[in-house]
């Protein structure tokens, strides 16, 4: 048995950073995107007489949501149970969310709301998204540079 092979063996399994990566996308991460699509809708509701772009704004944003929410608690699973292309498949939902927190940026602009009233109403802002954006890159560099990740899904897809 070679070095890599110990180290390999050592490291192999669902624990750790990755088990928590898991946890985060099958349950920390819908509940908090879900309960936020929630108390924002709330929040809203009282002005979509008054920001006709607003209604459109939440649709937008709840099947985006949603979508977003089914894919990650996909990815988790995937990682938990050890399936094919689990990894790649982590990787394009956290780039996917990446994306998403850019564009939700500029999205009341996009709908005709102005950025300053949809912020004062939900509390959204920009350092809001750059911390998700962060969070997000945090977890796509684990995925890419880990040990564990290397040794449980293999090189094939630790490069992926």
């Amino acid at each position: 048995m070679n070095t890599f092979n110990a180290i390999d063996s050592r490291y192999k399994g669902v624990k750790g950073w990755l088990l928590l990566l898991c946890v985060n996308l099958m349950i920390l991460d819908p509940c908090s995107i879900l309960f936020s699509l929630f108390v924002v809708t709330n929040a809203t509701k009282p002005h979509f007489d008054q920001y006709p772009g607003l209604l459109k704004l939440m649709f937008i944003n709840g099947a985006c949501s949603i979508g977003l929410t089914v894919f990650s608690i996909y990815a988790g699973i995937s990682l938990l149970k050890i399936l094919p292309n689990a990894v790649k498949t982590a990787k394009k939902y956290l780039s996917t969310a990446f994306m998403y927190s850019i564009i939700s940026i500029f999205l009341p602009a996009l709908v005709g709301l102005p950025e300053k009233a949809y912020n004062d109403i939900t509390g959204n802002t920009l350092f809001n998204s750059l911390i998700t954006m962060l969070y997000l890159a945090l977890w796509y560099q684990y995925l890419k540079k880990s040990r564990r990740v290397m040794a449980t899904y293999g090189e094939v897809q630790y490069e992926a």
